[in-house]
C-alpha cells in the first residue's frame, strides 16, 4: 500500500512539472506568433522611399516605427527564449525524479521479491514435507506470487516435490533421495497420521480399535488412515488366529523417523 502510493505521488509530481512547462511552451507559442506577425509588416512596410521631401518625412517616420517594432521582435525573440529555457529548466527535474522514482521502486519490488523467495526457502526447510496450501497459509502472500517461486526454484533444483493423493508436498533438495521417505515425511504433516505413527513407535504394536480409544478418533478414520499407512508399507499387520490384526511399524520406517526426527514435536 505505501510503495503504490508513493509510486502514485511521484508520477503524478512529474506529470504536473511536464503540464506546467507544456503552458509555458503554449504562451510562448503566442509570443512568437506575435513577432511574426510584426515582421511581416515590417516588411511590407520596407519599400524604397520616393524622392519627394514630403516622401522622405514620412520615411524618416517609418524608420522609427520599423527601429521600435524591431525592438519589439527582439523582445519577442528573448521572451521565447527564455520560455524555452524555462521549459528545460522544467521537464529536467520532472524526468530526472520520475527516472530517480522508477529505479528505487524497482529496487524496492526487487527486495520484496527476494525476501520473499528465501522466506520460501526457510519454511521448506523449517517443515519438511510441507504442502502447498500449508505453506500458503503460512507466509500468507498471494498464491500466484507462491507458485511463481515453487516453480522456479524447483526449476533451479533447489527444492523437489512429491505428492501423496491430492496434495503436493516440498522439500529441500537432498533431504532424501528415496521416494519411500519423501512420502513417510508427507504423511507426517497429517496431525492425526502423526498421532498413529507416534503410538505405532511407542507400544510396539497396536491394534486400530486401541488407536481409535487411545486418541479419540472415530474408528472408521483409523482405519482409513491405516490403509494407506499399510499401503505404503509404513504400518505392516501381524497375523494372529481369532484376533484383530496388530500394527507394527516398519524397519525402514522406524529407521527413517529415528534419524529425520519426523515425530519430533
Amino acid at each position: 500500500m505505501g510503495s503504490k502510493w508513493i509510486r502514485n505521488f511521484i508520477v503524478g509530481l512529474s506529470f504536473l512539472l511536464l503540464a506546467t512547462s507544456l503552458t509555458g511552451l503554449v504562451l510562448s507559442g503566442f509570443g512568437s506568433t506575435s513577432s511574426q506577425l510584426i515582421a511581416q509588416e515590417i516588411s511590407d512596410s520596407s519599400a524604397l522611399p520616393s524622392m519627394d521631401p514630403q516622401a522622405g518625412v514620412q520615411w524618416l517616420h517609418n524608420t522609427s516605427t520599423i527601429d521600435f517594432r524591431l525592438n519589439s521582435i527582439l523582445s519577442g525573440i528573448g521572451t521565447s527564449i527564455v520560455s524555452l529555457d524555462s521549459l528545460s529548466s522544467s521537464i529536467m527535474p520532472g524526468s530526472l525524479i520520475l527516472a530517480l522514482g522508477t529505479i528505487s521502486l524497482e529496487r524496492r519490488d526487487q527486495e520484496r521479491i527476494e525476501k520473499l523467495r528465501d522466506r520460501v526457502v526457510d519454511e521448506i526447510s523449517t517443515y519438511p514435507g510441507i504442502h502447498l496450501r500449508e505453506l500458503h497459509r503460512c507466509i500468507g502472500c498471494a498464491m500466484g506470487a507462491l507458485q511463481y517461486h515453487l516453480n522456479n526454484l524447483e526449476n533451479e533444483g533447489l527444492i523437489i516435490s512429491v505428492r501423496n493423493g491430492n496434495a503436493r508436498h516440498l522439500f529441500l533438495n537432498g533431504y532424501s533421495s528415496e521416494d519411500q521417505v519423501l512420502r513417510l515425511a508427507a504423511f507426517t504433516r497429517n496431525p492425526t497420521i502423526h498421532s498413529i505413527l507416534q503410538e505405532c513407535v511407542a507400544n510396539g504394536r497396536i491394534t486400530q480399535a486401541e488407536l481409535s480409544r487411545t486418541l479419540s478418533v472415530d474408528k472408521s478414520l483409523v482405519s482409513y488412515y491405516v490403509s494407506g499407512l499399510v499401503n505404503a508399507d509404513i504400518l505392516q499387520t501381524i497375523r494372529v488366529f481369532g484376533r484383530e490384526k496388530p500394527l507394527v511399524i516398519s524397519d525402514w520406517a522406524r529407521n527413517s523417523i529415528i534419524s529425520l526426527g519426523l515425530l519430533v514435536q
